[in-house]
């Protein structure tokens, strides 16, 4: 059986950190995932996190036979390694502070896909010039968002980390 460690290095995968609840909005996140797994069925996804809604969350990934695809990785204390090797991290917040999260996977050089929930998120990615902005709580927008992403060359998400990470220096 293969090990996490050996999972986060060979697989490619979205992450999504942050407590069970229903402000982070997971149960749209699954929904949306099993939606791009249809177009490109060689991602996994990795939640890290704990709380209330965590049980709901499992039963919902069960329900979608989504067991193989998507990983409740549970609390970590170091997101680091994680972050480096996602492909992206994505924010489905339904409202959200000046997430520090988006600052750590931004100074991972990681690219963003994120709700353009208020209170920061839109603004520290440029308004989707230093990331990907979907329509908060769209599932349909969130897809969009996660084929663009998937689409994309190199140089353009390169130029929208660039951004991204300039943009930690303001926060």
């Amino acid at each position: 059986k293969i090990t996490l460690e050996e999972d986060i290095k060979k697989t490619k995968y979205f992450l999504s950190i942050g407590r069970f609840t229903k402000q982070k909005n997971f149960d749209l996140l699954i929904n949306a995932f099993n939606e791009f797994l249809k177009i490109n069925s060689s991602y996994k996804l990795f939640i890290i996190g704990e709380g209330e809604e965590k049980k709901k969350i499992t039963n919902k990934i069960k329900k979608l036979k989504l067991e193989n695809q998507v990983n409740l990785l549970g609390f970590k204390n170091n997101v680091y390694k994680y972050l480096k090797n996602s492909k992206a991290f994505i924010l489905s917040s339904l409202w959200e502070e000046m997430g520090f999260v988006i600052i750590e996977a931004a100074s991972c050089n990681t690219p963003i896909i994120s709700s353009d929930c208020p209170n920061g998120p839109s603004e520290f990615l440029n308004y989707g010039n230093a990331g990907y902005l979907f329509k908060n709580n769209s599932i349909i927008d969130l897809v969009k968002k996660m084929k663009k992403f998937d689409s994309d060359e190199k140089t353009i998400k390169y130029n929208k980390i660039l951004l991204a990470k300039k943009n930690v220096k303001n926060f």
